[in-house]
């Protein structure tokens, strides 16, 4: 199973963590581990492009993802990131809503 973890809350998130493997098919094959890695990759890129400086992140040699938006960041920064981290959330959503049984997604504080 996949394990997503939203750090804060759907206003304000503060990072994530990816990790796990869907099952649903064998590794190579597995179209929920590709959606989920492609939606986790490309918000982890927008961030960093965006917030230089401003973003820890960690992939394990076994593809568990980690990402952490830390310091002072200006106001308009600030928004680009949360839009980045929503349309991220919202896309790991819609793929926990369609295979329920391979992903569990949640918000921690």
């Amino acid at each position: 199973m996949i394990r997503i973890r939203i750090k804060g809350n759907q206003e304000n998130i503060k990072g994530f963590t990816v990790s796990g493997h869907a099952g649903y098919a064998p590794r190579g094959n597995d179209v929920v581990c590709a959606g989920v890695s492609a939606v986790a990759t490309a918000a982890l890129m927008g961030l960093v492009k965006r917030l230089p400086g401003h973003v820890r992140y960690r992939i394990s040699p076994r593809g568990k993802m980690h990402c952490r938006l830390f310091g002072r960041i200006s106001d308009e920064a600030a928004r680009e990131a949360q839009t980045i981290l929503d349309v991220m959330a919202q896309g790991l959503r819609e793929i926990q809503q369609s295979y329920k049984q391979y992903v569990d997604f949640s918000f921690r504080r």
